[in-house]
């Protein structure tokens, strides 16, 4: 199994207490995170997505591990040929929150495999586009 790892941070102009539920709620990651098209809760702290990226979709499960708000998500997400841990830390700052979200992919099957390196840099500009969206969402106005 190959494994691969992202990580990126951006620093955020609003408390923890405001940026938690744009991390935590289905809904609301529509509003920043780079193709995401669909998410609908399925149960408590579940949910499926669904990501459309380079002329593919792909349905996701989402499962939340673990959840601190308002500085801490930990979820497991799962779809054809990948299982990833998601790991979002919010941390105070003087100005508002400092967001550094760590992904560690696993990649199923001979193709998944074949093809993750290219997938690992695909998903670290997606990160980091989905960051500078969160970002202008929460600038001052």
């Amino acid at each position: 199994m190959s494994t691969d790892r992202n990580e990126a941070s951006v620093e955020l102009a609003a408390p923890p207490e405001e940026v938690f539920p744009l991390i935590a709620e289905p809904a609301e990651r529509l509003r920043w995170i780079d193709g995401l098209v669909e998410a609908e809760e399925t149960g408590p702290g579940s949910f499926r997505e669904t990501i459309a990226q380079h002329g593919l979709r792909v349905e996701t499960r989402v499962r939340t591990l673990r959840s601190e708000p308002p500085l801490l998500v930990e979820a497991e997400v799962t779809g054809r040929g990948i299982e990833a841990r998601v790991l979002n830390v919010l941390e105070p700052t003087g100005s508002g929150t400092r967001l550094t979200v760590t992904v560690e992919t696993r990649y199923r099957g001979l193709a998944a495999r074949l093809v993750a390196p290219v997938i690992g840099r695909q998903a670290q500009a997606s990160l980091e586009r989905s960051l500078a969206n969160l970002q202008s969402l929460l600038a001052p106005r």
